[in-house]
């Protein structure tokens, strides 16, 4: 705002007397409380603290400022007030809080996602296994001309890939600590594997979260049990009747395991997503559990014989073919089984 003019006389007067000034290039009045105004001296110079309190707010001029026509000597200053802060950080803590929840689900549903496109490319390595070898799976033991680790999926399959990352679900994570681990978890990866020798069959595992269904391999011919189940039981062949329902690889705690229709679900939900106790299931024990993991919301991804990849709940473990003689018509896959509390919510479709 700006002052204009040379003011000649100091006022003297009562403190309930109001003057208006005209301000000729501003073409604006001002009312100003004459009580609130130390006029200048004869030259123009303010010889007492002076406050100006106009319809666009309150000024200030100090001692000693010499008035001249085209001179500002007073400004007004904005700013935000404590309250007006305290909104816009409210606002933006509000729609942090709507948006954050969908942010996450977000992320998971793009991680299942890449979880699928990952155990798609693994039925692709199988096919092209199978095709490599008159359309079996792979031997799972030694036997013949196979050594045991060339006989086991992990090094028979290395030929049909390069990124080992295919080998992990994004939704876990590699835990490595002061010892080696051969289970996982929930959200853990298994591995990586105590050093192993040429003739062991975990040699050049590293890590991963998928494991095969070990029913879905091709013992070598004259063998009756391998890793002491009957061979009678695998599918042997990739090109199999009813490869719909028939589970060939999935998200898993380890790296293989024999599920059996007698299996039960574990009582509790894991204290950790990031451990595994050998007592709550292990490959040749109540494997089914290895399975039975809340990874995706309820459900773990998993390709199947006939290539189709599908997002399996949790209660319809039991449904699918896992051997030819699995009883998918077993207590648990009725309506009225007695699940375990934390698996109650979850469904059965895949």
């Amino acid at each position: 705002m700006r002052v204009f003019g040379a003011l000649k006389n100091k006022i003297a007067t009562s403190m309930c007397q109001w003057k208006e000034f005209f301000a000729p290039k501003e073409n604006a009045v001002f009312l100003v409380p004459l009580t609130d105004i130390l006029l200048s001296d004869n030259i123009g110079r303010i010889v007492g603290p002076s406050t100006f309190t106009t319809r666009w707010g309150r000024w200030s001029c100090g001692v000693g400022k010499l008035l001249q026509a085209d001179e500002r000597i007073m400004t007004k200053r904005k700013a935000f007030t404590l309250i007006e802060l305290l909104v816009v950080i409210s606002i933006i803590a509000l729609l942090m809080a709507i948006l954050m929840p969908a942010l996450q689900r977000a992320k998971k549903q793009a991680r299942a996602a890449v979880c699928q496109s990952n155990v798609k490319q693994w039925g692709l390595i199988f096919r092209l296994y199978a095709d490599d070898n008159e359309g079996k799976l792979p031997q799972s033991i030694g036997g013949g001309s196979l050594s045991a680790q060339e006989a086991y999926w992990i090094v028979a399959t290395l030929p049909y890939y390069e990124n080992k990352k295919i080998r992990t679900c994004p939704s876990t994570k590699v835990i490595r600590g002061p010892t080696n681990r051969s289970h996982g978890g929930v959200l853990a990866a298994w591995g990586p594997f105590d050093p192993g020798g040429t003739s062991d069959w975990w040699a050049d595992f590293d890590t991963g979260s998928y494991g095969i269904n070990e029913w879905a391999s091709c013992p070598p011919p004259g063998a009756q049990n391998y890793w002491g189940f009957p061979t009678a039981n695998a599918w042997r062949k990739i090109d199999t009747k009813g490869g719909n329902k028939i589970p060939l690889f999935l998200d898993c705690v380890y790296v293989d395991a024999y599920p059996l229709e007698t299996d039960e679900p574990l009582a509790f939900e894991p204290p950790s997503p990031y451990e595994w106790q050998l007592g709550w299931g292990d490959w040749g024990s109540n494997a089914m559990r290895l399975f039975c993991i809340d990874r995706h919301n309820g459900a773990i991804n998993g390709v199947f014989l006939d290539g189709s990849t599908h997002k399996i709940e949790l209660k319809g473990l039991w449904k699918l073919k896992w051997h030819k003689n699995f009883d998918t018509n077993s207590p648990w896959t009725k309506r009225h089984s007695h699940w375990p509390q934390w698996m109650e919510r979850y469904g059965d479709e895949f």
